[in-house]
């Protein structure tokens, strides 16, 4: 549920004076405490700049987040890839910066995980094995916990997950570490940036843990904001997420939010990537009800080319650098 405890208003349409407050929406891949709490100097230090407060909401639920920016609860918000899809589709949301890690790298990438002690060494002896595995997955809006495993291991090897595996979990990716370490379950889905946060916080179950499959690079989280604030107020919330990080106090919340060490100037067309999964896993859906709805599957694949094409001018249109 969303963490805050207090009402957020909701600007109105093409409002032009600043704001007499900002909300920022964050996704908890932990919990919503520990969320708001890495988050809070960094919210505060906003607020000074802003010379407003800012106030911090958080859910598990990453939707719930998703769903308060595209309806104006939220001003400012912390989402996923997969997500952010959704926001700037409508036009109504755009992203202005993309998380940074420590190493320098501008995305993590999806693992699989499994138990030191237990047989599994690579992904071939989980996809020989059908019926043998149980797997903890995340929320379905998850990029790094569902989208891209869908992809990647699930549809290119022509698995039915529900079939193959024994028994699906759902949690954050906290709950998926802890549930393979303990050995609640065979495999879980999790990433290399809440990865890199786990060893610190459990190194005895981090070191019991393998990675067994890895997937290709996914563009690091989108900071997005409500194109309906008003310019002055935008361009100050911008300049002051791409500068954050130049004292040690500033580099410690950066390093405790999700071992980042600071953000880039980005764009919607980030989203590129992520855009292409998500098209190809609503299309492969589709296709099961070709023959038995041929009307549904006609109706549905109109529905896909002209969303496919909104979003290819939606992105293609914020690209950093296009007039």
């Amino acid at each position: 549920m969303l963490q805050g405890g207090m009402a957020l208003a909701i600007p109105l349409p093409g409002q032009a004076a600043e704001p007499a407050g900002l909300t920022l929406g964050l996704i908890a891949p932990t919990s919503e405490e520990q969320t708001i709490t890495g988050w809070r100097p960094l919210a505060d230090a906003l607020g000074q700049e802003l010379r407003m407060p800012v106030k911090m909401v958080a859910s598990k639920n990453y939707a719930q987040i998703s769903d308060a920016l595209m309806e104006g609860r939220v001003q400012v918000a912390w989402l996923n890839n997969v997500l952010a899809i959704n926001a700037v589709e409508k036009d109504e949301s755009q992203i202005f910066a993309q998380m940074v890690r420590l190493d320098g790298q501008n995305g993590y990438k999806s693992v699989l995980l499994a138990r030191k002690d237990g047989p599994l060494r690579a992904l071939e002896g989980v996809l020989s094995k059908p019926g043998a595995y149980s797997l903890g997955l995340a929320d379905r809006k998850s990029t790094s916990g569902f989208l891209v495993p869908s992809y990647y291991i699930f549809s290119k090897n022509k698995i039915d997950p529900d079939k193959h595996f024994s028994r699906i979990v759902h949690g954050s990716h906290r709950d998926n570490f802890l549930a393979v370490a303990e050995g609640k379950v065979d495999l879980a889905i999790n990433n290399t940036e809440d990865m890199a946060l786990f060893r610190a916080e459990f190194p005895e179950k981090y070191a019991a843990l393998r990675v067994i499959w890895e997937s290709p690079l996914i563009p690091g989280d989108p900071l997005l904001m409500r194109k309906d604030l008003p310019a002055v107020t935008k361009e100050k919330i911008r300049k002051f997420i791409l500068a954050y990080g130049r004292n040690d106090t500033e580099k410690s919340t950066l390093k405790a939010i999700k071992m980042l060490s600071g953000f880039k100037a980005s764009s919607n067309y980030q989203l590129r990537p992520v855009a292409d999964l998500v098209l190809f896993e609503n299309l492969s859906k589709a296709m099961g009800a070709q023959k038995s709805d041929p009307e549904k599957f006609a109706a549905t694949m109109d529905g896909l080319q002209k969303r496919a094409a909104r979003l290819d001018a939606v992105l293609n249109a914020s690209r950093l650098g296009t007039p």
